[in-house]
Formats: structure tokens, C-alpha cells, sequence
């Protein structure tokens, strides 16, 4: 039977149409190329089908009620359309449908997607969300997962959204990506595709409320400005949450929220081969935050979870204020065979805070700050189009980075030299600090394919970047000298990729890869002496093998991938200093881990779908020798941490997802989804000193649906399992952050 007004998109393109009322569409001007056509319908499962133009014969689409098979999905990992089934790198993706059915809405909630990857609440405005992926975890401001969003990358957590609003694709690749992403690409990348302006007017309004307090607004619109040539979209997410852990010490509730998240984008077809894209971002979050509980020889974080669970007593109003803007312009140019893409962009950000240090009722230590970060970046990528034996795609790109910080370090009437165990005169240090640095890159990727069946792909990037850094620091003690010193290092890092595929038939697809990622070094800036300021990068090798294949009619996905990741020159978060207690990031050791990724996803039945992604990990710390002070025996330690695990990386992680959906009328459809989240016991520090169990998380929601408006009653962390999120362990000093305790509530959705 023909369907009118079914919708037809072509992927990575403002052109589309849709059906007359005998179920045919025309589309003008597409030059010869291979094609990505998006078919949606309410009610029907969407299709994705790639077309090769031109082509001979006719064109037909069969939509089939809910879901009777799983439907394509298509990636830009290789930074071009392709299939992810026929895709030689271990990413997962989920689409619009799935972010709703799996309740990801900020980013602390990415560990549904794949397999040996974790995202963890940072108990504060999302300004230091931790992403731990095949047990490289990195807490610092210069991430070890790439994140990017629209194909504008974010150097900084500071600058990392809290919110997913207006999302049309989530993807994230496991394993070192240097190759096509450069820096910060160690051990992965996140990428983020929001729903582009097209033709149309639509749009949608919601509005949810829960426990907590909590409310949420979030609001969608979309018109073309000149008909086929210049369209508009804007979104906003507003929430707001009251806080679940008190502070005895003042009875205030701690790590509540206040977010805005806004997007405008414009996007103009100028000619047939010429399209435009601009786009611009804010964010406005507030929390009163962090509110870490301190582990002790007699009072352990499982017994801190038993007898005080959200409970912590330290005497500062600690919060945190994060304005950030973002604007970006994309450029696309086809021309015979080739395609041009240019991306700029300009990020800042402005942050407040105020911090506790020693997190208890003492008036000891305390840190305010106020920090700016702006960073402009150029990319300009040329790839070929087409289905040819020889794809590739090459490039430059460009960045510079600069961020000033005005620290004030409190030392109240409590604090004391835990060394000689003399006390220390109240007194307060301003620190002024600039970090600038700039890079440039140049890589290029090509594959070929060798027969019809296997393919060989290889790559090369080269990256160089120069750090500088200028410290002022002064005191209020009368006769401290002002200490003040300047900085520099440069850096260079060549990250290779080879890859081989085979198509052993249309369902069955087997890849091997071997690729390098990288994190530059850097510069300390509240060290005091300066031979503590440089730090070098860090590295990793990635070798993984992968299998890929469709079953029992495109019913049933199973994705099995095997990898083993060395990992050098880590860079630590440590005392570089114990005898003066100065902090700062140093080079130390080497890891390595490996282990075993299962994705499946399976159709049992018209509207019945299960989905699951199992992780297992096995790491070792190969070389690592730490040094502090024993805050409890007050001694200097040192501690030779070889054969010990990584910190957060737990063995084994796993999600299972169903979801139903039953038509109640012709018009109205009931869905239901259950999400069970689970990870097993983690270390929080590399000395193995504190852990946290293994813990699942049970999420649910049952609703109904329509072509205008939805209703959905939900709720998270149902069985109220009370765990710490994530933690981390300097010298014997060891804090952690509570998880979310349960929450639910209802949202009602207008669609148009």
C-alpha cells in the first residue's frame, strides 16, 4: 500500500522530500555518488539504505509496523558515512529512539552504549565528567577520550556539556583513534551528531517534573527561512534538582543543579555543491559542590556506605558556577569525486569556584578560583567520494589554546605541617597563572580494496604542539617573597593505524586493526618550582581483532571484538613534593590491559527488542612507583604499585535493555524500556588501597505515544542502590562522590 507523507532524509545533506499520496517523492541534483537514504513513518521502523546514483530501474522502500528487523546504522568513525556493520573499528551507536528508550539526558550517562566503557557522575556541573574506557581513565581537564560534537572537538572537561538535548546520533569508539582525531584520542572518542535545520516546520515542547524537586523544560523548533535554501533549529533544556548529600556541618544539601543548555543553528544550501553551517552553543550550570567522604584506616568506604550514606561534615560553602559559549561554522564542497569540509570553531569559558581541600570540620585548607579558557580551531579535510576500490581522506588542522586562572589558596587557623607537625600561620597565596598552547597537525587515511572481499586500510598522523605557562605567586604572610617563574615545552607524536577487513559474506564482516593514540604533555601551573612544571605525553598501542554479523533474517546482531592495549608514560595526578606537599601531574610507569567486548541486539518479535553490550577487562600496572605522606601516621611513603590494577577499571561491565512496543489504537502506541546497568568491583586509586563493590543500576519507564503528544512516567536507580560513582587516591588521601540515589518522575511531550 502506498504511504503519504512518509518522510525521506539523505544523511549528511539538508535534501529530502516526502511521499504524495500514491507514496512517490522526487529528488533533484544529486551528483553520482554513493548516498545514505534515512525512510521514517510514525509507527514504522525507519530505514537506512545506501544508493548508489545513478542507478537503473526503480527505488522501493517496504516500511514495516515497529520493529519486524533491525534497521541499518551508519557512522562516521572513518569521517565518512558507512555502515557500522561494515565498519573496521570497535564503535557503538545509538540513534534519537535510543537516547529516549535508554534515558540518556547528560553525560554521566553514556554507559549504556558499549562495553568496557564507563561515564561517572562528577557530583558537580558535568565540568570534570570522568570517561573511562578500556581502563584508561583519566582525572584531569585535558581529557583521554576525544569528545566531539557536530565535528567540533572540546580539548577541556571544563568546556564538556552537562546536558544531551536535540541528540540525533551518539557514537563511541573504543581504543586509540589518532589517526583521523589526534590528541586526546588515547583511548577513545565520543561523538555527538545534534538533529541539523532541515525543510520542514516542526518542533517539540516537554516538560517533566520528579523527585528531588526536579524539573525540566525542553523545547525544539524547526522552519526553513527561504524555502530550499537557508533553514533554522533551535533547542533549550532547562532543569533543575535539589541536592541528595548534607553537609552536617551547616545542614546544607549538596550537589543540586541548575542547568541551560541552547543551540541555533543555521544551515544554507548555496548551490548543489555548496553548503553552509553555523552554529552557536551556551551553557549556564550551578551546583553546590564537590562533596567528597574521606576513607580512613577504621572508617572504609563500605562502611561509610552502610552507616553515613549522603553524609559529609566539612565548614565551606563549596559551589561551582560554568558559563560556556561555542561557535562554529562548517563548509562543504563537493566537486567531481571529491569533497571538501572546513570546520572553525571558537569555544569559552568562564568558571567559578569554590573548594574544599581537606573535607572535614577543620578550618585547614581551601581553594576559590576563577578560571577562563578560549580556544579557536581550524580543521580542513579533503576525502574522496564514491564507491571505488580507493577511499581516503586527508587533512590539517589547527588549534590554539589559552586559559588564565586567578587561584586563591586558603590555609585557616587549623592548618598544620603534617611533617615536622608544627602549625602553620593563617595565611592565603594568590596564584595568577596563564597556559597558552598552540598545535598543528597533518594526517591522511586511505584504504583500498584489494579484492571484493578484503580491504586494507592505513593512516598516519603527525602532531606538534608548543606549551608556555607564566606563575606569579604571592602571599599574605608579611616577608614571603614573591615566587614567579615561566615555562615551555613542546611536543610531537606520530599516530599510525593499519587496518585489514573481510567480508566474509553479506552478514558476516571480520576486521584487525593496529593503531596509536596520544595525550600531549603540559605545563604545571600551581607547582612552585619551576623543574616541576614540565610533564612529557603519554601513549598508547591498541591491537584488536573484531567480528561483526547479522543473523536469522536481520533479526539478531552479535559484534565480538578481542583487544590488548599498551599504555606508556602515564601521566599521574600526584605529589611531586612530599616533603612540601605540592601537587601536579608527572610521567609514571607503564599499564597494559586487554579483554573481550560482546554487542548484541535481537528482534524476538514484532515490537520486542533486547539489546545488551558485556565487557570483561583484565589490567596491570607494569611500572609505578608512588611517593607521599601517610595523612594518618603523618610519614613519608613509598609505594611500588607494579601488579596492581588500574583505578577504575572494573573487570567486568554489562548493560541489558528491553524494549516493547504495542499499538493500542491505529493512533496511540504503548512502550515500555528496562535498562540494567551493571559494573563489578573497581579500584579508586592505584594502590589498591580503597575499592568500590560492584553495584546495578535498574532503570525503567512505560508510556504512551502519538503523533502529537507523549506521555512517559519513569524512574532511575529503582532499587535506590547506594554507591559511590567514582573517587580517586593522592599519597593516602582518598575521597569519593556519591551516586545518584532513586529518582523518578513523569514527562508530557507535544510534538508538531
Amino acid at each position: 500500500n502506498p504511504i503519504p507523507q512518509a518522510n525521506i532524509l539523505i544523511l549528511d545533506s539538508p535534501k529530502g522530500a516526502y511521499t504524495d499520496l500514491n507514496g512517490n517523492y522526487t529528488l533533484e541534483g544529486l551528483s553520482p555518488k554513493t548516498y545514505f537514504f534515512q525512510v521514517s513513518y510514525l509507527g514504522y521502523q525507519t530505514i537506512t539504505q545506501s544508493v548508489q546514483i545513478p542507478f537503473e530501474g526503480s527505488l522501493d522502500f517496504q516500511l514495516l509496523q515497529a520493529s519486524d528487523q533491525l534497521g541499518e546504522v551508519v557512522v562516521t568513525a572513518n569521517r565518512r558515512l558507512q555502515d557500522i556493520q561494515k565498519t573496521a573499528a570497535s564503535v557503538s551507536a545509538i540513534g534519537a529512539k535510543q537516547v529516549k528508550q535508554l534515558q540518556v539526558k547528560n553525560f554521566n550517562e553514556l554507559s549504556s552504549i558499549a562495553p568496557n566503557f564507563r561515564s561517572y557522575d562528577d557530583g558537580s556541573v558535568g565540568s570534570f565528567t570522568l570517561f573511562s574506557s578500556r581502563g584508561i581513565t583519566t582525572l584531569d581537564t585535558n581529557p583521554a577520550v576525544a569528545l566531539y560534537i557536530d565535528d567540533v572537538p572540546y580539548f577541556s572537561t571544563f568546556a564538556f556539556p552537562m546536558a544531551l538535548g536535540d541528540v540525533d546520533q551518539i557514537e563511541i569508539l573504543r581504543g586509540p583513534q589518532g589517526t583521523l582525531y589526534g590528541r586526546n584520542a588515547l583511548a577513545g572518542v565520543i561523538k555527538i551528531t545534534s538533529k541539523q535545520p532541515t525543510n520542514d516546520v516542526n518542533g517539540y515542547a516537554s516538560v517533566g517534573v520528579g523527585n528531588l524537586g526536579l524539573s525540566e523544560y525542553n523545547f525544539a523548533f524547526n522552519m526553513p527561512v527561504v524555502k530550499d535554501k537557508l533553514f533554522f533549529r533551535a533547542n533549550a533544556d532547562i532543569s533543575e534538582r535539589e541536592g541528595f548529600v548534607e553537609n552536617l556541618f551547616n545542614s546544607e544539601d549538596l550537589q543540586d543543579r541548575k542547568a541551560l543548555n541552547a543551540n541555533f543553528r543555521l544551515k544554507y544550501l548555496a548551490s548543489e555543491n555548496l553548503t553552509l553551517g553555523l552554529n552557536y552553543n551556551l551553557q549556564r550550570t550551578e551546583s553546590n559542590s564537590y562533596a567528597f567522604a574521606l576513607a580512613t584506616p577504621d572508617n572504609t568506604f563500605q562502611d561509610i556506605l552502610r552507616n553515613a550514606p549522603y553524609q559529609v561534615n566539612f565548614n565551606e560553602d563549596v559551589f561551582r558556577k560554568v558559563f560556556t559559549q561555542n561557535l562554529a561554522l562548517n563548509l562543504k564542497y563537493r566537486f567531481n569525486g571529491v569533497s571538501l569540509t572546513a570546520i572553525t570553531a571558537y569555544q569559552k569559558v568562564k568558571q567559578s569556584r569554590l573548594d574544599e581541600f581537606d573535607y572535614s570540620p577543620l578550618n585547614i585548607q581551601a581553594a576559590a578560583a576563577d578560571f577562563g579558557l578560549d580556544n579557536i580551531s581550524q580543521e580542513i579535510r579533503l576525502a574522496s567520494s564514491g564507491e571505488t576500490n580507493f577511499q581516503w581522506t586527508t587533512g590539517v588542522f589547527g588549534y590554539r589554546i589559552e586559559d588564565n586562572t586567578e587561584n586563591t589558596n586558603i590555609s585557616g587557623p587549623d592548618a598544620f605541617d603534617p611533617i615536622n607537625m608544627v602549625p602553620i600561620p593563617p595565611n592565603t597565596r594568590f596564584d595568577e597563572t596563564q597556559l597558552k598552547r598552540k598545535g598543528l597537525a597533518v594526517f591522511g587515511q586511505a584504504s583500498y580494496a584489494l579484492t571484493d572481499q578484503w580491504k586494507l586500510s592505513g593512516g598516519i598522523r603527525y602532531d606538534y604542539e608548543e606549551a608556555s605557562a607564566s606563575v606569579t605567586q604571592t602571599s599574605s604572610l608579611p616577608g614571603v617573597p614573591v615566587n614567579a617563574f615561566e615555562a615551555d615545552a613542546n611536543f610531537k607524536a606520530f599516530s599510525p593505524k593499519v587496518s585489514l577487513s573481510f567480508q566474509a559474506s553479506e552478514d558476516v564482516f571480520l576486521f584487525t586493526n593496529v593503531a596509536r593514540g596520544f595525550r600531549p604533555g603540559g605545563v604545571n601551573t600551581f607547582v612552585v618550582n619551576q623543574d616541576d612544571a614540565p610533564f612529557d605525553p603519554e601513549s598508547t598501542y591498541n591491537y584488536e581483532v573484531g567480528f561483526k554479523s547479522n543473523w536469522l533474517d536481520n533479526r539478531l546482531k552479535l559484534n565480538l571484538t578481542g583487544f590488548y592495549i599498551s599504555y606508556t608514560d602515564q601521566q599521574v595526578f600526584t605529589i611531586l613534593d612530599p616533603a612540601n606537599l605540592v601537587l601536579g601531574t608527572e610521567n609514571l610507569g607503564k599499564s597494559r590491559s586487554f579483554g573481550l567486548e560482546l554487542e548484541t541486539q535481537w528482534v524476538a518479535t514484532r515490537g520486542l527488542t533486547f539489546n545488551s553490550n558485556v565487557g570483561w577487562l583484565n589490567t596491570e600496572i607494569l611500572d609505578y612507583t608512588t611517593q607521599g605522606v601517610n595523612f594518618f601516621t603523618f610519614e613519608i611513603i613509598e609505594n611500588d604499585e607494579s601488579g596492581n590494577d588500574l583505578a577504575i577499571a572494573p573487570e567486568f561491565t554489562g548493560n541489558f535493555n528491553v524494549n516493547y512496543v504495542q499499538p493500542i489504537t491505529d493512533k496511540l502506541n504503548l512502550e515500555s524500556s528496562v535498562d540494567y546497568n551493571y559494573q563489578s568491583q573497581m579500584f579508586l586509586d592505584y594502590s589498591e588501597a580503597t575499592f568500590q563493590e560492584g553495584y546495578g543500576l535498574l532503570n525503567a519507564r512505560l508510556g504512551v505515544t502519538s503523533k502529537h503528544f507523549d506521555f512517559f512516567v519513569w524512574g532511575k536507580n529503582l532499587t535506590d542502590e547506594v554507591y559511590f560513582s567514582y573517587g580517586f587516591g593522592i599519597a593516602g588521601f582518598t575521597g569519593a562522590s556519591f551516586g545518584l540515589p532513586q529518582t523518578y518522575g513523569a514527562t508530557l511531550t507535544a510534538k508538531f
